[in-house]
């Protein structure tokens, strides 16, 4: 994909419907799907409608693990979305496509999930939750997935260590092996254009929660990235440069009298908190994601970069062949 091609996508009357407030955005994906000849179905779970694209039997080759691939296509209230989540819904839509003619296995199952935001007020509300129980009872628990998200907006692909970063080593071990295995995937796909940081959690919350191991991708800048880097524990105990305090990191309603400054940014990441625009933490994290779920989440903030960057981590992960174990 070259920089023309993707800012074609962006500009499309195809992705700028699919951002209206009207917009029935679970119909736009399915009648998209048919009219493409791309095979799908729906399955409603407790009040969330999801979208499961696979493909002929041919496309899967038992020898090799599952890899499924998801996003989210519901959208906070009030905003385009356009980067949250519209950007990976095209982006996997576009992919969908392309799967449909390569004619050797590559073992992909796409899931546009309905109801991620809905975790703000409960992990068990997310839709993302049910799905995950619905696909461990279908013994689809050794599944690599990798969920999308926020992946339209800046020219470095970020690994989320959501899910192991401040947990117990204890229970990541399958979720850091999978980890481990996408940073190989990332350097071969985008070299030099890749990063592992802590981010907030998105539909892997909810898969975690019952149980799956999935991978979260997504893009910043990568001035964005670096800082946040600058003033973050590292993810294995060995600090980076920088320190949070520096920032002015200090506030009382910010950080309570037992977290340190770097607790509280961590805690601000992982949870998704609202920074205020005068609060110190707000020169940290990045922008991008202070966009999230507010108006300012617009067409107009995404990148031709970041597409570029997604694009070839899709086609990479198409080529990835893991043995079943």
């Amino acid at each position: 994909m070259t920089l023309e091609q993707a800012q074609a996508i962006i500009d499309s009357p195809f992705f700028s419907a699919f951002l209206e407030p009207a917009a029935d955005r679970r119909a736009f994906i399915t009648e998209w799907l048919a009219a493409q000849g791309i095979p799908y179905r729906t399955v409603t779970l407790q009040d969330k409608t999801h979208i499961v694209i696979t493909y002929r039997q041919s496309a899967y080759n038992p020898r090799f693990k599952m890899k499924t691939l998801i996003a989210h296509y519901d959208r906070a209230a009030g905003t385009q979305g356009a980067n949250d989540n519209s950007a990976a819904c095209i982006q996997l839509l576009l992919f969908a496509q392309t799967l449909l003619q390569k004619r050797d296995a590559h073992n992909i199952r796409i899931i546009f999930t309905d109801g991620e935001e809905a975790g703000a007020d409960g992990i068990k509300n997310q839709g993302a939750y049910r799905l995950g129980q619905g696909l461990r009872a279908l013994s689809m628990q050794q599944d690599d997935i990798f969920v999308f998200d926020m992946c339209g907006s800046g020219d470095t692909l970020i690994l989320s260590e959501s899910g192991i970063y401040g947990r117990d080593t204890r229970k990541t071990a399958a979720l850091t092996a999978l980890h481990r295995r996408c940073r190989i995937y990332a350097d071969a796909a985008c070299r030099g254009r890749w990063l592992s940081l802590p981010t907030a959690y998105s539909d892997n919350a909810g898969l975690i929660s019952a149980g799956l191991t999935a991978q979260v991708i997504t893009v910043l800048p990568r001035a964005e990235a670096e800082l946040l880097m600058r003033y973050m524990p590292h993810s294995a105990g060995r600090p980076l440069s920088g320190n949070v305090h520096s920032a002015g990191c200090h506030r009382s309603s910010e950080i309570s009298s037992n977290e340190s400054a770097a607790q509280a940014l961590q805690r601000c990441i992982i949870t998704n908190a609202h920074v205020p625009p005068d609060s110190p933490l707000a020169a940290v994290i990045p922008q991008t994601w202070q966009r999230m779920h507010t108006p300012q989440d617009r067409l107009e903030t995404l990148t031709p970069q970041a597409f570029i960057l997604v694009d070839k981590m899709l086609r990479y992960l198409a080529g990835v062949k893991e043995p079943v174990k």
